[in-house]
Parts: structure tokens; sequence; C-alpha cells
């Protein structure tokens, strides 16, 4: 309006130019008000960034509901990618073992940066919003850190345990509002970060029963004191954007446990509890099923718990029941039928059954079967060129071992799916040569018959490649007494 007034001054014609020369310069002014107050923020929103040591050539964006997006990394470990028109809020990144929120606005461009090798830790961004998503990055290691540290204290009381937990969440929200405040953070994005600050908060409560060595609940005379669990009241999970929040799924998978682990109890009041067994699993699967009216969320949280079961490597029988009870509650067709086939693997792999005669690739590019190689008591460790600190590891504890035990064969496994010379030069850089090194022709059926998650797997086997041992840890500190058993047997 300053403006106007001063060009106004500078007409002294007739009355008619005058109030037409006005009337020109108020619709300039409007305009100019009304263009720079309806002014839209850019449609294309740019991601880009750089992993340093990637495992493999590919991260994942996703806001779990509109956007899903595989991004291939370069040569570099470079990716980029361009959006139109995506909502504001909490997005995920991730990656083979690792994953991480990030906010994100329609029109930002942001860049990011990690080293495989410490991935929370050297995941810094630059760019739009750099300053909020850096200390989303601190804020989750403040968290991990904290969470560790109250572990010393879970003898405490219910009450001095609940007011150290409100305690360090009132002084990470007072942090968050001194920092918002400084750097003039959104109201959309405090909210995003309050509320992560609060979930960690009922995180702590939820576990707070099952790291106790006695079981609270077996005493029907305990109470915790009031609001000890108020916030399941106040907090609505049946929403799959959640997701994107890093404290969401230690939250729920807490929440799980303890309200299965009390009514586990309570059918079975002088019985300890056996977190591994079926009846406890089954609870968890039940609350499960209370918990959510969303398919998306119920599907991911039931198909993560009966997979942990089936992989415990319990009894056929505790298998097969949990999977009926996984498939009464699952509307997914194609979880259902992978949870079938991993269960019926699985089952196929138990301690006196026949291990699969596949095929080898050896140190001179020779193809062969498996029991060519298996003629007295031998061990089998798989191993990945992806995970270079496990396959050095394994690698490490292997050699030690076989010193020690020469009644015993240890053979490495390369998993990968790369040609000849890729994994000859991974045993040549690696100092692999001093070891029985063999690589699989076809990954993926292996993976079909010893239903492999990941390359951490080891087995002992026997002649004519009966199985005596389908998941062996070779870094349990009890590993040579477990090896001197089956030696002596």
């Amino acid at each position: 309006m300053f403006i106007g007034v001063m060009m106004m001054k500078n007409f002294t014609l007739s009355r008619k130019r005058t109030f037409y020369n006005y009337l020109l310069i108020t619709g300039i002014i409007l305009s100019s008000i009304f263009t720079g107050c309806t002014e839209e923020k850019p449609h294309t929103t740019h991601i880009r960034g750089k992993i340093i040591n990637p495992k493999v050539d590919y991260i994942i964006v996703t806001d779990h509901d509109q956007l899903n997006d595989t991004l291939p990394l370069d040569e570099r470990g470079v990716f980029a990618a361009a959006y139109e028109g995506i909502t504001s809020g909490l997005y995920s990144i991730s990656y083979p073992g690792e994953y991480q929120s990030f906010y994100l606005e329609q029109g930002d461009s942001l860049s990011l940066r990690a080293n495989t090798k410490a991935f929370d830790e050297t995941l810094a961004f630059d760019g739009s919003h750099a300053k909020e998503n850096n200390f989303l990055i601190n804020l989750f290691t403040d968290i991990e850190n904290g969470n560790m540290a109250l572990l010393d204290i879970k003898s405490k009381s219910p009450k001095l345990f609940y007011d150290k937990v409100v305690e360090i969440k009132e002084m990470r929200l007072e942090k968050l509002r001194k920092v918002g405040s400084k750097n003039k953070f959104e109201e959309r994005f405090m909210d995003f970060a309050q509320f992560i600050i609060k979930l960690n908060s009922y995180y702590e409560l939820e576990r707070y029963p099952l790291v106790r060595k006695k079981n609270l609940y077996m005493d029907p005379s305990f109470q915790f004191p009031d609001g000890f669990f108020s916030h399941r009241e106040r907090v609505d999970l049946d929403m799959p954007k959640l997701l994107n929040n890093y404290a969401y799924r230690p939250y729920v998978n807490a929440l799980v446990s303890n309200l299965a682990y009390k009514k586990a109890t309570l059918k079975n009041p002088n019985e300890k509890i056996n977190f591994k067994g079926y009846s406890y699993n089954m609870e968890r699967l039940k609350v499960i099923d209370s918990i959510f009216d969303d398919q998306e969320l119920l599907n991911i949280f039931a198909a993560g718990e009966i997979r942990n079961f089936i992989r415990s490597r319990k009894s056929a029988e505790e298998i097969n029941q949990l999977v009926e009870d996984f498939l009464d509650i699952s509307k997914d067709q194609t979880t259902n039928e992978e949870i079938a086939q991993m269960a019926a693997t699985y089952m196929d792999l138990e301690p006196g059954s026949k291990l699969p005669n596949f095929e080898l690739r050896d140190v001179e590019n020779r193809k062969m079967k498996l029991s060519s190689h298996v003629d007295q008591l031998t061990v089998l460790y798989y191993w990945s060129i992806q995970d270079r600190d496990y396959a050095l590891g394994i690698h490490d504890q292997v050699m030690d071992l076989q010193i020690k035990y020469p009644e015993i064969e240890f053979i490495g496994i390369n998993i990968d799916d790369v040609n000849y010379d890729t994994w000859q030069d991974a045993i040549a850089n690696n100092n692999f040569r001093n070891s029985k090194e063999y690589q699989l022709y076809d990954k993926s059926v292996i993976n079909r018959q010893l239903a492999l998650r990941n390359s951490n797997r080891s087995m002992v086997i026997g002649k004519n490649l009966t199985i005596i041992d389908p998941n062996i840890n070779l870094f349990y500190y009890k590993i040579e007494t477990t090896l001197l058993g089956y030696i002596n047997k």
C-alpha cells in the first residue's frame, strides 16, 4: 500500500484519467498481493544421495501408502529420483538390514549420505529440511542409547521406573521445543517429532514387565501405579503410515509381547513362560489380531510373528499348530502360501532327515554334487559378498575351529548370484584361500530348499547328508562344547 500512495502522487491530470490510473495501479497492487498469497509450492520433489560401501545396488523409499519406489544405485553408490505432488510427512528409507525415517515436504530438494558400515551413525542430510532430518537422526541415536541405559534400572519399582521414563520424555520434548524455536521448525514436523518421543516412552513402559527377572503378573495382588499403561487409550495404532515412524514397530512389538505375557501368565499362573513355546506365541497372534482392523498391518505383524517362530526350530507339531492359527486370521493369499512353504521347508530339515544334494562349483570352476565332499562329520557355513563383515568373521572363527577340531570338515559355501571370476576375486581379496570354498550353482533353488533368510546360517551334517543340527551358531560361547558333543556321539 505504501508503494501505491507514492505512485498516485505523480498523477495530476483530469479526474477521469486520474480515476483510470487509480484503478490500474490498484489492480496491479491487488494482483501482486494475491499472487504472493496464493503462490503454490513446486510440485516436483527431488531426493538424491550416496551410499558408501553398498552391499546391494538399490535402496527403497516409501510412505507405506502411495509411494513405494526402488531406486537403483550406480557404480558410485549414487541414486536420484523426482516425484510429483507428494504428501508432506514422514517417509522411510530402507536398505538390507537398515531402516530409517525422514521428513519430506512437497517441493523439497533433499540429499542424504550414509556409510553401510555404520548406517545410522553416518546418515546425514543436506538441502531442504536438512535440520529437521538431522534432528531426527540425532534423536534416534539418543533414544537407542537411552533405551539401553534404562535397562540398568529395570529392577527398580514400577513407580520409580515410570517417573524416570516421564522425566526423560519431558527432557526430550523440551529440547525439541528449543531446537524447533531456534530453527523455526514447522508445526507439522514438530507434531511428528513429539509423537516419536512419546511413543518411545510408551515402548519403555510396555517392555518393563518383560525385562524383570520376576514375573509381576504372577502376583495377583500386584498393581501398577496409576497412569502406567494409560497411553494405550491415547494411541491409535491402526494406521499403515505409522510404519514410517521409527518408534512405531518397537512399540507395537513391546505392546504385543506384554499383553501376551500377561494373558499367558493368567492362564497358567504357576508355570514359567516359555517365550519360544507355542502357547505364548499363540497368545501373541491373538493380541495382534485384536489390536488391528487394518489388514495390511495385521498381516505385517502376524507374518513376522510366524516367521520368527518357524525359524526358532520348534517341533513340527507346534509349527503346524501356529501356522493353522495364522491362516485363521490372515487374508493375504500370497503371504499364506509363502508361510506354508516356509514351514514345510523347515520341517523337512529336522535332525535325522536328509539335506538336498545340491550342485556346487569348486575353485577350479568344476560342477559337482554336495555329496561328493561329505564323508565325515561336516559343518556347512554360508556366506555372501554383500555381508563382508560377517564373511570375514565367520572365516576367522572357522579357521580357529578347524585347528582345534580336525575330526570335523568345515566347508564354506558362497550364496551370491555372481559369476565365477567375481567369486574368485572375493576369495582372493579377503584371504579365504586356506579354507574349503564352494559356490552354489542356483541360489533360487537353494533358498527354497534351505529357507535361507540370509547368509548367516550354518549346519552340521554327517555321512549320506544326514542332518545333525540344521541351524548351529558358530559364534555361540559354548560352541566348542557343542561340537565335542557331536564328535563323541
